[in-house]
């Protein structure tokens, strides 16, 4: 079985209104997309279903409450298969 997967960059970002973004993004493309998630345990579980390991996730969660609303945090690109992409709502 063939699992297709996108090369992206995958971002993180505190909001105005207290909620946490994720920004995917496809590197040289235009495409990029965002979800909006309203509690640390929802975002985990987002990142988590696009591949990112737990230790990556709670340091950068934990820089990420030390910054300012909008300051973006980015993980090193990855290979994320497109499924997990869709079912998060990312469509690129």
């Amino acid at each position: 079985m063939y699992l297709a997967c996108m090369l992206v960059t995958i971002g993180v970002s505190h909001l105005a209104n207290s909620r946490v973004e994720i920004r995917v993004a496809r590197p040289q493309h235009d495409s990029n997309d965002a979800q909006e998630y309203s509690t640390e345990t929802e975002t985990r579980a987002a990142l988590l279903a696009l591949g990112i390991g737990e230790e990556a996730i709670n340091s950068h969660l934990k820089l990420l409450a030390q910054m300012g609303a909008n300051e973006q945090l980015k993980f090193p690109p990855m290979d994320v298969p497109e499924d997990a992409l869709l079912s998060r709502g990312f469509r690129l």
